[in-house]
């Protein structure tokens, strides 16, 4: 039966959230207030909305009976296609009032930030207009137990000054700077030297396995043509004398002003909550022992999304 009718919805979740609903051509009316839920306390959150509307007729008049009634979840106020959507066939309706749930079909990843908008159909009626905006306390879906964490990147810092020599014998020498940065010269032995910066952060991050998208080292030679970053390397420990290297670049770094280089990592960059120690270590050729090589620091970029 083709009726116009008003239909006021109600979006809880923890704290009361308010949506109307209304058909085009009539006037809104109130809504009743959300009913009390107890869950037990360690119930795991579910992705359903519960929700609350008040149905009547062209008149205003309330309705009484079971109904059918669709909700549809949209990225847009108008045209489109439902992201999801939920059928409810047996909405029991007293005095105009009924309750339902929106369940929210594995959407979860929708709530980013992004409006999104409720669209109601009640039996063969076309869907109510206009769509109501959903408000901000869906959102809350992303910090539920297990939830995925997406978005913008995290990054790690690690100063010049945290480094070690590679061995108790090596000779290198260095100089701390005020700013956290390292410059270090060759010492009495010639040849490259080897400094080793240890790496610590979680493998895990928000219940997810960190991803190490890129390494960033902040660097200065003080006269690149005789001292120089010769190469620059990452590693995985996978035992404890076992590992796997995410990368190795042979690349010559002999900038005289300060500068960054960025590495990109694609392969065994992904971290757990077993395998998590990295280790940076740095080749530095020396020519002489008079010009040193600053290093400022290491900045790691880290996806947490799996």
């Amino acid at each position: 039966m083709k009726t116009e009718r008003i239909f006021n919805v109600l979006l809880a979740l923890v704290l009361a959230l308010s949506v109307g609903v209304q058909l085009s051509q009539a006037q809104a009316k109130g809504q009743a207030p959300m009913p009390q839920q107890n869950l037990p306390a360690a119930a795991a959150l579910t992705d359903q909305i519960p929700i609350q509307g008040r149905l009547t007729d062209a008149n205003g008049i309330p309705l009484n009976g079971t109904y059918t009634v669709t909700f549809f979840v949209y990225d847009a106020a108008a045209g489109g296609n439902p992201l999801c959507g939920n059928l409810d066939a047996s909405v029991e309706v007293t005095n105009g009032l009924f309750n339902s749930t929106l369940d929210l079909c594995d959407l979860v990843d929708a709530f980013e930030g992004d409006q999104m908008y409720l669209g109601v159909k009640v039996g063969d009626d076309p869907e109510m207009t206009p769509r109501q905006p959903i408000q901000g306390v869906p959102y809350a879906f992303n910090l539920k137990r297990g939830a995925v964490i997406k978005g913008a990147d995290s990054y790690l810092f690690v100063p010049g000054s945290a480094f070690v020599k590679n061995t108790d014998t090596d000779t290198t020498r260095w100089d701390m700077q005020v700013n956290g940065a390292t410059r270090v010269y060759r010492g009495a032995t010639a040849g490259a030297k080897y400094i080793f910066i240890p790496i610590t952060l979680p493998g895990v991050l928000y219940g997810q396995a960190v991803t190490v998208k890129s390494i960033t080292i902040y660097y200065k030679c003080q006269n690149g043509a005789n001292n120089y970053i010769a190469g620059t390397s990452l590693t995985k420990q996978t035992a404890a004398d076992l590992y796997d290297s995410i990368i190795g670049d042979g690349t010559d770094r002999i900038s005289n002003t300060a500068t960054s280089y960025t590495l990109t990592l694609t392969a065994n960059n992904m971290l757990s909550s077993s395998q998590g120690v990295l280790g940076v270590y740095l080749t530095l050729a020396f020519a002489n022992d008079t010009d040193y090589i600053q290093i400022g620091g290491v900045r790691l970029t880290l996806d947490h999304t799996p």
